[in-house]
């Protein structure tokens, strides 16, 4: 009995052409997997928390476009700021203010040139019930302790409501004894669940409830104060980012159309120029 080697099938050329085809193929997109992943990162991004909603569609957007990732981390502005300053590991503060961002480049812990204001809120009395003729000065009809105002040691927005109180006709007995929460966003819970009668609420915040089926109001219920300046909020990317790609693409994109668009969508104004 005799053995031999079975016989190969001989390569033609078209086939050969068509192995080395796929073999570059592969090669390339072996190459683009690996170039992708090396560029790819994450950053944590600290969110006033009117803006909380806002921040997690450009995160998904941003994520569809890109490789990096992002965690949504939201709070009032002060708590956040001072959280960066006590070591926090956040990479971008978009604050409800353009104090926080500033003080942070100020010591050292925003990289330079990074702050910029990225969006213009609006702020409004919100009085359920309240009278046909709704403004500030019929406010002294109720309770200090019926109207409800965003902390204003820690929010921006809190801080606007004191300001615009305090240009009216209230004394300071009553301004004391006004509702003090958190942030503006559980201003709108708690004027939506009657837990207080009227409170200074941000646009944004009323838009992404209303839209998420958490509120309802009508037209007349609020007074948007337009003789009001635009809340401008402004952000900073943290020196730990300053060489973080996930960091630096999100402050790139702020700019961008459909970014814009989504700022827009929840109530905010863009602003013409950096302030």
């Amino acid at each position: 009995m005799s053995w031999a080697w079975p016989e190969r099938t001989p390569v033609t050329p078209y086939k050969l052409i068509l192995r080395l085809r796929w073999l570059q193929t592969l090669s390339a997109s072996l190459l683009l997997l690996v170039t992708t992943c090396s560029h790819a990162a994450e950053a944590r991004i600290a969110v006033a928390s009117n803006f909380r909603d806002t921040a997690l569609a450009i995160a998904e957007q941003l994520e569809a476009t890109s490789p990096h990732r992002y965690q949504i981390i939201a709070g009032s502005t002060g708590k956040l700021a001072s959280q960066i300053i006590n070591g926090a590991p956040f990479d971008i503060l978009m604050a409800a203010d353009q104090r926080r961002p500033r003080e942070l480049e100020l010591r050292g812990l925003a990289v330079p040139g990074s702050v910029m204001t990225y969006a213009l809120g609006e702020m409004g009395l919100w009085w359920p019930e309240g009278p046909d003729a709704l403004d500030l000065e019929k406010l002294t009809k109720l309770p200090a302790g019926q109207v409800c105002i965003a902390n204003p040691a820690v929010a921006p927005y809190g801080d606007a409501a004191i300001a615009v109180l305090s240009a009216g006709s209230m004394d300071a007995d009553w301004l004391d004894g006004l509702i003090r929460v958190d942030n503006v966003n559980l201003v709108t819970g708690w004027v939506a669940t009657g837990q207080a009668r009227a409170g200074f609420v941000a646009r944004s915040a009323m838009i992404t409830a209303k839209r998420g089926g958490e509120i309802l109001f009508g037209t007349d219920d609020i007074v948007w104060l337009k003789d009001h300046p635009p809340i401008a909020q402004a952000m900073a990317v943290i020196t730990r980012a300053a060489d973080n790609p996930a960091a630096t693409f999100w402050a790139r994109q702020l700019g961008t159309g459909p970014i814009q668009s989504l700022l827009e969508r929840d109530g905010y104004r863009i602003p013409q120029v950096d302030q």
